[in-house]
């Protein structure tokens, strides 16, 4: 087999079958993993990842999580504080406690246990951004409670993941209690050098004359350097590429710049990592093993449920009518970048099986299509009214 056979069909796959599944509204990243489960080897077994292909779906998936955290904004939700607290904590704990509950329910581990519980969290609301802008919500207060929440309950995902892999073995040298508070000054130091030292670089250079990307690639070095740091500290490096994003998100003001870093993440990176999820997803596991139809359908039914109940009680609770409340509920309920990267990872450390895993990614798949189609029927009537 030729040496670039298996990287032609991984670009195919997300090509061919995003441009596929747009036809018929299902979003990109279902389709890469879709297409991935299809190519892949449990499919038609048109390549199998190997170490190179493996290494490059863990850079993308680096990138998801760097593109996650310069994308996060903390302090733009002033007036709404209140309501973002109270969702977020609702939208948190509820179905933690839910997918912690499954965990234990079908007799896995602690450490499985607390990290189903973790994705039983996360949300994917940048999924929804497009629909919001569309139907005039994204600025509105409903807009700002849901984009805010998500944003604080995703962040609390990826510090107890990384809580979690301290626990269950690090390479830091620092005891857990101190770990933090390290890694808080480190930031707070990075967020204050970084921009100084971008600024006495290129305060005087044109980035519209910028052709050999001097400025792109001064970024990508201190990604890979603040994720190599971290790493060194204890830190895994999705949750570091994470830390990396915030640490540039209030450097990063560029347009231009923005525009370059999301083409280099989504245009290759980061379907690479789709894809190879899809196809090391072995679905034969839903017939092969037992119990493992159950188990999906326990995720599928108990983190819908719990995602849709904790949003629309806390939308009442803040003041919200019955219909905002519900497309509150149904805006939390997709399950995508976050909890793919810590289905991911979970897997790759041997803490979740290939059951759980195939559960995780068919949640992933459902609540992409679900989702957006709920909060779309919801929104129009919320429009509607208001007009």
């Amino acid at each position: 087999m030729p040496e670039f056979f298996p990287f032609f069909i991984i670009l195919l796959a997300a090509v061919l079958f995003s441009s596929l599944f747009e036809r018929v509204r299902v979003p990109w990243v279902a389709a890469l993993i879709v297409g991935g489960i299809i190519v892949g080897p449990y499919g038609f077994g048109l390549f199998e990842p190997d170490s190179t292909i493996t290494f490059l779906a863990h850079v993308g998936l680096v990138f998801l999580m760097f593109m996650a955290g310069l994308e996060t904004r903390f302090f733009e939700s002033q007036g709404v504080k209140y309501k973002i607290a109270v969702v977020a904590a609702f939208s948190a704990l509820i179905p933690a406690a839910v997918g912690a509950g499954v965990g234990l329910l079908f007799g896995y581990s602690p450490a499985a246990v607390i990290l189903l519980g973790v994705i039983f969290m996360a949300s994917s609301v940048a999924l929804l951004v497009p629909s919001f802008q569309k139907m005039g919500l994204f600025d509105s207060v409903l807009g700002k409670t849901i984009i805010g929440s998500t944003v604080i309950v995703d962040s609390a995902a990826l510090i107890l993941l990384s809580v979690l892999l301290q626990i269950q073995g690090t390479t830091s040298f620092l005891h857990i209690f101190l770990f933090y508070p390290f890694l808080l000054v480190t930031l707070l130091a990075l967020a204050w050098l970084i921009p100084r030292i971008r600024w006495a670089l290129f305060s005087n250079y044109a980035e519209e004359q910028d052709l050999f990307e001097r400025e792109l690639r001064f970024v990508l070095l201190i990604l890979v350097g603040l994720v190599v740091f971290f790493e060194f500290v204890g830190l895994h490096a999705i949750i570091a590429g994470f830390f990396a994003g915030l640490v540039l998100s209030r450097s990063i003001q560029s347009r231009i710049l923005k525009a370059k870093l999301h083409a280099i993440s989504y245009g290759f990176f980061i379907p690479v990592f789709f894809v190879t999820l899809g196809a090391n997803t072995n679905i034969g596991v839903f017939w092969e093993v037992s119990g493992a139809l159950v188990l999906t359908l326990a995720v599928l039914v108990s983190s819908m449920g719990a995602k849709f109940g904790s949003g629309f009680a806390a939308g009442k609770l803040v003041g919200f009518t019955n219909r905002e409340s519900a497309l509150l509920g149904a805006a939390t309920a997709p399950s995508l970048s976050t909890t793919l990267a810590v289905a991911f990872l979970g897997f790759g450390q041997g803490i979740i099986d290939g059951g759980l895993l195939a559960a995780i990614v068919a949640l992933s798949v459902t609540t992409s299509i679900v989702a957006p189609l709920t909060v779309g029927v919801l929104g129009r009537t919320l429009t509607s009214q208001r007009v």
